[in-house]
């Protein structure tokens, strides 16, 4: 709790300055309003946190006991190290499920009002995608209002809309516009409309075979179905993977972000491990900085690691269900290794 504690107001605060970089150009920015984003975004921030947290207690946990004699005591009474490490690691295991159940759903929901947020205040754009039975419904934002687009059939590798309806909104979300297509392109930043028909709100009607529309959203945000994998709750990101996989749409980074979840708990039940391993046997002052410093080391590493690793999944050049299980096998690998080492000591 005091690793966790002391890291995130670490992060909270330099959240805090990131987001008043983003709001410096806007004259209504205030502080309540920089505390707020912070807090909605501690939750997924936690998820990168919590592994070197338990870290960093464990490793806290160690020279306390340590220092008071307690670890010298448990082993004289026949308890092996590998013995004393298990609580913790079922402790942290457990606390790694809490976790995923309570606050996974609530980092979707957290991210969600900051794209409100950014939508309101900074006049952000923000696009969305749905796949439903009846077809594809396509959101797209600008400073002049936004557009609903719907089509019965997509082809994600030629981005052709078939049989679309546009409705076009204003800034106040009321309804300029209708507009019919036989299909529709995107290209160069426009979506291109085949011969189109405009109803206007008094039920006017006109034709033109060629319309274009401005648009932010790129073919490869909607080969990956727009939503980050953040926003999506854990109760329907299975359901979610399913019905984009169905529609034609690359699911990987939800997949990944699924299968972060489950290991999740082993994670931190590893890093916690990790962390009690170092200077199980420091006698002195210069062998704990040392340890100390192999941490940190070592913490870093796995960090990088497990970014690097990802965006290998994401690519397709290694397993995703790998990818998301490594970093949380390494963890136990060194842990196991550097009891093992002291227990023969």
């Amino acid at each position: 709790m005091i690793t966790t504690l002391s890291i995130s107001s670490v992060v909270f605060v330099g959240d805090i300055v990131e987001y008043a970089k983003k709001l410096s150009a806007y004259s209504d920015s205030n502080v309540k309003l920089l505390i707020q984003l912070g807090a909605l975004n501690l939750p997924k921030m936690l998820m990168e946190i919590l592994p070197f947290a338990f870290l960093f207690g464990g490793m806290l946990w160690t020279i306390r006991v340590n220092k008071n004699r307690e670890l010298l005591i448990m082993r004289t009474s026949g308890l092996s190290l590998i013995k004393i490490s298990i609580p913790i690691f079922i402790s942290s295991f457990l606390v790694g499920v809490c976790f995923v159940f309570i606050f996974s759903p609530l980092i979707s929901a957290t991210q969600k009002k900051i794209q409100k947020i950014e939508l309101e205040k900074l006049g952000k754009p923000i696009n969305s995608l749905l796949v439903s039975n009846s077809g594809f419904w396509l959101k797209q934002g600008h400073d002049e209002g936004s557009e609903v687009i719907f089509a019965k059939k997509l082809d994600t590798k030629s981005m052709n809309l078939i049989d679309v309806i546009v409705f076009r909104f204003d800034k106040d979300n009321y309804v300029k516009e209708k507009i019919k297509a036989d299909s529709a392109n995107l290209s160069k930043a426009h979506w291109y409309f085949n011969n189109t028909k405009f109803i206007s709100n008094n039920g006017e009607v006109f034709k033109k075979e060629k319309f274009k529309i401005k648009t932010t959203v790129t073919s490869s945000q909607i080969r990956e179905g727009f939503s980050n994998p953040e926003t999506v709750s854990l109760w329907s990101l299975y359901s979610f993977i399913k019905m984009f996989e169905k529609a034609g749409f690359s699911t990987n980074k939800h997949r990944l972000h699924l299968y972060k979840l489950i290991f999740f708990p082993l994670l931190l039940a590893g890093m916690a491990i990790l962390g009690v391993s170092f200077n199980l046997n420091a006698i002195s002052k210069k062998s704990l900085n040392l340890g100390l410093f192999y941490m940190i080391i070592i913490g870093f590493v796995i960090f990088y690691f497990t970014k690097l690793i990802s965006a290998l999944a994401i690519s397709g050049k290694i397993g995703l269900i790998l990818s998301a299980f490594l970093p949380s096998l390494l963890p136990i690998f060194f842990a196991l290794f550097f009891i093992i080492q002291a227990d023969e000591k």
